[in-house]
């Protein structure tokens, strides 16, 4: 259920270390806990100077929605946020909001992004409130249990998880009709096609960050639609019909309706508005550039591929180690 940018500041702190602090503007704005969880840190260092008094940076690689969250940390790390610097007292501002820190990362990878949103939840749309009551019940019937470690809402900072409390249907109905109804601050209205590219319109790139996009396809054109091929992971199936008949005036053609089972190939090419080259086209990776996005040959896979799904451990290793030898190999910029 959760946006981009209480992702973000998840994910910040996950890398960081430190409670989540999503922001005193945006959390009483979208109505939730200001803070959430604690992490010990992935990386506690990150941003800190090392022996040679160079910048300790990180790689940052997101998956489908995670394609947004990156970009919208790196925003975020970069730019800070005027409304949550204005509004807070400073000596209770997260280091998150102060901006300046688009030196941490050296390289941004999007695998399968919805960088532009999708059209399957514009063409399901009449499906979202019933879908999302349906997962809460499913949530609040096993929380508690051991399958709350499987399957868990997450979602502390809105006041329920699937881990140790129950709550009853009626509320749980309203506080998720409370999340939808901040349209900005949940992932359905962020991985429309509105949403998507509203929520995302302040990004850019930065000239010291190198970009690189992956993405796949599992379709087929037989005439004017696109249609699942029999390598796609079969419950991908029934998307396929909602993805392959919308259209609207802006989200038609094959581009659009050509997908990985979930996220059409327009929308996980490369960020609309943003400076990108076709990797295929470059003599050489001592060719790939900072600040622009390297839009990676397009791939015989679906979305679950990125995830491990459907391929073997030696090549879903080697997918990975290619990847990061890339771009370890590309020249740091302070």
């Amino acid at each position: 259920f959760s946006s981009m940018w209480d992702r973000a500041c998840i994910l910040y702190a996950m890398i960081k270390g430190g409670t989540v602090d999503f922001g005193k503007v945006h959390s009483e704005k979208m109505g939730h806990a200001r803070y959430g969880a604690t992490y010990p840190g992935y990386v506690p260092d990150w941003g800190e100077l090392d022996e040679a008094g160079k910048i300790k940076k990180i790689i940052l690689v997101g998956h489908s929605f995670g394609g947004p969250t990156v970009r919208t940390l790196l925003h975020l790390l970069a730019e800070g946020d005027p409304d949550e610097v204005a509004g807070t007292d400073p000596s209770e501002l997260s280091d998150l909001f102060k901006g300046g820190k688009q030196k941490w990362v050296h390289a941004a990878v999007t695998l399968a992004a919805t960088h532009n949103g999708v059209t399957l939840p514009d063409a399901a749309r009449p499906l979202v409130n019933p879908l999302a009551t349906l997962l809460y019940k499913i949530g609040n019937a096993t929380s508690g249990t051991w399958f709350a470690k499987f399957y868990d809402f997450n979602l502390d900072w809105y006041g329920f998880t699937s881990r140790d409390n129950h709550i009853s249907l009626k509320e749980g109905k309203q506080k998720i009709r409370d999340l939808l109804a901040h349209e900005e601050d949940n992932i359905y209205y962020e991985l429309s096609t509105t949403g998507g590219t509203a929520c995302l319109a302040k990004t850019k790139t930065y000239d010291n960050i190198y970009y690189f996009s992956y993405y796949g396809r599992r379709t087929r054109r037989h005439g004017s639609f696109e249609l699942p091929t029999r390598d796609m992971w079969a419950p991908f199936a029934l998307f396929i019909i909602f993805e392959c008949l919308y259209s609207d005036e802006t989200h038609k053609g094959e581009e659009w309706q050509a997908n990985d089972g979930l996220v059409n190939v327009a929308a996980a090419h490369h960020p609309i508005g943003q400076p990108f080259v076709e990797y295929s086209t470059l003599a050489s990776d001592a060719d790939i550039k900072p600040g622009i996005w390297n839009v990676m040959p397009q791939e015989w896979k679906d979305h679950t591929s990125y995830m491990g799904i459907g391929e073997t451990d030696e090549g879903y290793n080697e997918f990975f180690k290619e990847m990061i030898t890339r771009i370890n190999n590309l020249p740091v910029i302070e």
